[in-house]
């Protein structure tokens, strides 16, 4: 991680595109070289929510995006996808690219971010690629009853934390009761800055039987992956990673299986995440949830450089 307006003085080829304040985030776009990131700031501090190289934009350029992939291991023919958390649209763009029968709703607070992706990071909305304005949990809610999915990404991401209403027990539950028996959650756990994994990974197999942690050496990125149905031995993992085909180089899913970390996180002794609303009630606490900028932060995160 790098302050890039630390950095600007020094390096001429960095650019800041776009700057615009909402309710939600302080968002930046910024062109560094081929590389064009959105970052939120808080707190004092930057954090890096997208990158796409824009003479490569059929690649992805960040770590735990690639890691993301392994979620196609254990769901190589998705067919509806939801994804909590836009960002730059990267993840999403990349995959309406490489399935194009694939149906992805994306969900996403902050309208100026759904603004700027469309403006600057080569989203395009179509009848199978929507993407929806409103908090992840709501949808998520009005969504039950409906045509289930079978992958769900958690990508949600203020600067400096991430909303705790989308974070614990029941939120999980809820998940699961839009997904298909088998369906899958990928989950964005950031690097070193989020020492919460393990009641993370704790509240997911409150909820989950299967959970499968991927995380790369320098810590970069953490993934975790949870399922239902039956458990995935590692040996079936790599077997599935060795004969995985269709994606685009320099995409390798072998090189991501060197990442799963069986057993990482898992901690009996610490709590799991439970909901904890007010008598304002739901919705009103989501809200606050949302715009929350104060340090003390539910589900705090560090940008650690």
């Amino acid at each position: 991680m790098f302050n890039f307006l630390e950095n600007k003085a020094k390096e001429p080829v960095v650019k800041v595109l776009a700057r615009e304040r909402t309710q939600y985030n302080d968002i930046y776009v910024i062109q560094n070289g081929d590389n064009r990131e959105l970052w939120f700031k808080g707190n004092g501090d930057y954090f890096l929510q997208s990158r796409v190289n824009v003479e490569k934009q059929k690649q992805l350029a960040l770590v735990y995006s690639n890691m993301m992939m392994a979620s196609l291991l254990f769901c190589p023919k998705p067919q509806r996808l939801l994804m909590v958390g836009l960002g730059g649209a990267a993840v999403t763009n990349f995959l309406n690219e490489c399935f194009p029968n694939l149906k992805i709703d994306v969900v996403e607070i902050d309208a100026k971010v759904i603004e700027v992706s469309k403006k600057y990071f080569y989203l395009q909305e179509s009848n199978r690629y929507r993407v929806f304005q409103e908090d992840g949990r709501v949808f998520i809610q009005k969504r039950k009853g409906q045509e289930l999915y079978d992958w769900v990404i958690l990508d949600a991401f203020k600067s400096g934390s991430i909303p705790y209403h989308l974070k614990t027990h029941d939120f999980y539950k809820e998940i699961r009761a839009i997904l298909k028996p088998d369906g899958i959650v990928g989950s964005n756990l950031y690097g070193k800055g989020n020492t919460l994994k393990p009641r993370d990974t704790k509240t997911f197999m409150s909820v989950f039987p299967n959970i499968y942690c991927f995380e790369d050496e320098e810590r970069v990125a953490t993934v975790l992956i949870a399922n239902g149905g039956k458990r995935w031995s590692e040996e079936k993992i790599n077997d599935r990673a060795s004969i995985f085909s269709g994606m685009p180089e320099p995409l390798s899913m072998k090189e991501v299986v060197k990442n799963y970390r069986p057993g990482k996180f898992i901690e009996e002794s610490v709590a799991r995440f439970d909901d904890h609303f007010s008598e304002k009630g739901f919705l009103h606490d989501v809200e606050k949830e949302n715009r929350s900028s104060v340090k003390n932060r539910r589900y705090p995160i560090k940008n650690v450089h």
